[in-house]
């Protein structure tokens, strides 16, 4: 049974808009699809007469195989019986179970349901018209049998101390409720008088609190963390707006360059900018990033949605301390900008030696074409990769014959790929018709290990990358039900790998909530049974890496690739990457998260490579059907000390001349390049009166007579392998 209406929940409609062909190959477009149908509602359930639904019996042991017996005057070969927890209704989410039931009549039962409540329809036609149902069954549990865990464990684990020895950050600023130290506001004179107390300028508040009487695509921002701060012109009034919120100085002397990254959710306008500038040691700032219309799509662009923005800023030879400062300037009919996690890293210097590899993929669902393809592309990309991380939905329902692709394709890969397999279940993976325990044994079985979750260790010239991998362990409650051992050894694995300084990959089909993208939508919150427990438990750990796949939503989105910080947590929390898909790409569509609607908007296959190094790990997104690399992100390691830009110590030039009556016209001149750092190599400008003059860009000038009444200045730049340049002028000298 092709089970793609079942496996994915019927408001996501499979429609490809002819529109987007190629979008994603162009990394500046946002990767974003034609809307041209509305929503699409689950259908009523409402029993059709003509057709009985009857169990056996309603009241079942854990471990008993429920039976069931249906007649209908309306038979087709696509009638089918669906089994969900008690109060989902079909075509909400997934079934757990089903099975055709083609004829008029007869018996259907399911096997290895867990403890619960179910409800079970007779469905119309591969649909969701309820044709008779719910039928009730409890089941109630067997203490002799492995049970799902308790979410609501407590969670006891000292966050990982770290410090700029190590994570190279200079400055972080989270903010809180009466805003951040030496932190300033500011905004026009001219919109005293006028608009919302709540919105004028800059605010500190929270993203519940942004978003309490209106949404439009605020609630996106999933990753605000506590306070945030927003500059909302839309909710101020229908008049211009410019605010400027300034940061505290940030100590910089001795580097060559900063990094400055900060969760950033922007929503343009006509007529609306958003800037951020720099100002070192009290200097006018200079913009060092610009949205507006130029750089961003009026009204909706994805790429700037719930996204990190990461500026490098070269540092003036010399500068000790430097302000950033971000401003909010409209016309009326704008829209909004708001930041959270405002970081100032040591920008790192390039890695040292080469990286242990591996290939990270999910989504086949039955594209067995596309993974083959896929799989030589990566072995020319991508060579000597020691691990495929295979991040779940590797078949489309997990029948023996759709295993049976997938090891064809094995089977002819075998000399390209890499020495291990490392495999997570997803959905797709346990929707064939025989139960969940049987889905679960094939899986294991080309995973070649006894248990969902395990633990392998990627190999290379860069050393060990440990990689966990987490699955459901049960049928239910939920898409990822797990015991308790099964996150006691995660939170064991992770504790020992940070004790040794590494960075730690970790698996798991289903995104958690508020991570990668689409994880912000209600129903991907309720995927992992221990959705809290497993997020607290990684948030005290800044070298944990999540990969996680189920969306199917395009590597452009701003949050491909997040940090997930939490209350008590270390405070920059845990990475989680988004490892899109070898089949359809989705996206969402509507102005509220309630009542969101997703689409399908085209056919892909792309994938995601991994580079670990000692002190970081750089994960890149790469199109197989478009050869196209897409996009890349850089997680240092924090627990490692990184090399790191040093600027350059820039000496004062002085110019001097050879002439014995000195600086006169008809003379020689030439530069003193004053102490710099040991190395450094010089290149040369003249200048007459601030002006570049035209092929004098030797150390030696020929101050000829044409050159009387002219200030004259030398502008000398050195550079030193791996270091930031210094630029810097002499003392003008005037030419009688």
């Amino acid at each position: 049974m092709s089970s793609l209406h079942r496996s994915r929940p019927r408001l996501r409609r499979v429609i490809v808009a002819a529109a987007t062909v190629g979008l994603i190959a162009i990394p500046s477009a946002p990767a974003i699809a034609s809307d041209s149908f509305g929503a699409t509602g689950t259908s009523a359930v409402t029993a059709q007469a003509g057709s009985t639904l009857t169990a056996e019996s309603p009241d079942l042991l854990e471990g008993d195989a429920v039976a069931l017996s249906w007649t209908t005057d309306a038979p087709h070969a696509t009638n089918w019986v669906g089994v969900y927890p008690q109060g989902v209704t079909p075509g909400s989410t997934s079934s757990t179970q089903w099975a055709y039931t083609a004829a008029a009549s007869g018996t259907v039962s399911f096997a290895g349901l867990h403890a619960g409540v179910w409800e079970i329809y007779l469905l119309a036609q591969d649909g969701y018209d309820v044709l008779s149902g719910p039928v009730t069954v409890t089941i109630a549990g067997d203490p002799q049998q492995p049970q799902p865990g308790n979410p609501d464990a407590a969670v006891e684990i000292d966050p990982i101390v770290t410090s700029n020895d190590t994570d190279e950050i200079i400055a972080r600023e989270a903010f809180d409720a009466d805003g951040a130290e030496g932190w300033a506001v500011s905004f026009d004179e001219t919109m005293t008088d006028h608009g919302s107390d709540d919105y004028r300028g800059w605010q500190f508040t929270t993203r519940d609190e942004w978003t309490g009487e209106v949404d439009q695509m605020r609630k996106r921002f999933g990753r605000a963390h506590d306070t945030i701060v927003v500059a909302d012109a839309q909710q101020f009034a229908d008049h211009p707006f410019d605010s400027t919120l300034t940061g505290a100085p940030v100590p910089v002397e001795g580097l060559g360059a900063v990094r400055l990254t900060f969760d950033s959710h922007y929503r343009g306008a006509a007529g609306q900018s958003g800037t951020v500038g720099v100002s070192f040691d009290g200097s006018e700032p200079t913009e060092i990033l610009r949205l507006d219309s130029e750089s961003v799509s009026d009204d909706y662009d994805a790429r700037q949605m719930n996204y990190a923005q990461d500026v490098t800023v070269d540092v003036p030879a010399g500068a000790e301390n430097a302000v950033f400062s971000w401003n909010l300037s409209s016309d009326a009919d704008a829209r909004y900008w708001a930041i959270d996690s405002v970081t100032v890293h040591e920008a790192l210097a390039a890695p040292a030696g080469d990286p242990t590899r591996a290939w990270v993929m999910s989504d086949i669902q039955g594209h067995p074409h596309d993974l083959q393809h896929a799989l030589g592309d990566y072995a020319e990309l991508h060579p000597g990769a020691d691990g495929m991380l295979m991040v779940g939905d590797i078949v489309n329902s997990g029948t023996e014959a759709e295993w049976a692709e997938i090891y064809d394709v094995m089977d002819a890969t075998a000399d390209v790929r890499p020495r291990q397999t490392i495999a997570s279940m997803g959905n797709h993976e346990r929707y064939a018709s025989d139960g969940f325990d049987a889905n679960r044994d094939r899986f294991l079985a080309f995973a070649e290990r006894d248990k969902v979750w395990d633990e392998y260790v990627l190999e290379g010239p860069a050393g060990d990358l440990p990689v966990i991998v987490l699955g459901q362990e049960f049928s239910g409650p939920t898409d990822v039900a797990m015991s308790d051992a099964q996150v006691e050894f995660l939170e064991e694995r992770l504790a020992h790998w940070t004790a040794l300084d590494k960075q730690v990959v970790v698996m798991t089909h289903f995104p958690l909530g508020d991570t990668v993208s689409a994880s912000w939508i209600p129903w991907y919150h309720g995927h992992h049974q221990m959705n809290d427990r497993l997020t607290s438990i990684l948030g005290n750990y800044p070298n944990a890496i999540v990969f996680s796949g189920h969306t199917h939503y395009p590597a452009e989105l701003g949050d491909w690739a997040v940090q997930r910080r939490t209350t008590g947590g270390h405070a920059d929390g845990f990475w989680a990457v988004n490892t899109v898909a070898m089949h359809v790409e989705w996206d969402a569509r509507g102005e509220n998260t309630v009542g969101i609607r997703e689409i399908t908007t085209r056919d892909i296959n792309q994938g995601l490579t991994l580079d670990a190094y000692e002190d970081r790990v750089v994960v890149k997104a790469y199109d197989f059907a478009g050869d196209t690399w897409l996009r890349e992100v850089v997680i240092p390691n924090p627990l490692v000390a990184s090399a790191t830009v040093e600027g350059i110590v820039a000496g004062t030039p002085e110019i001097v001349s050879t002439h014995h009556l000195g600086i006169k016209p008809g003379a020689k001149l030439t530069v003193e390049e004053g102490e710099w750092t040991e190395g450094t190599e010089f290149s040369y400008q003249w200048l007459a009166d601030g002006e570049p003059i035209k092929d004098a860009t030797t150390e030696r000038f020929h101050l000829t007579g044409a050159w009387k009444g002219h200030d004259i200045t030398v502008r000398v730049t050195g550079s030193v392998e791996g270091l930031a340049p210094a630029t810097v002028d002499s003392e003008s000298i005037r030419i009688d």
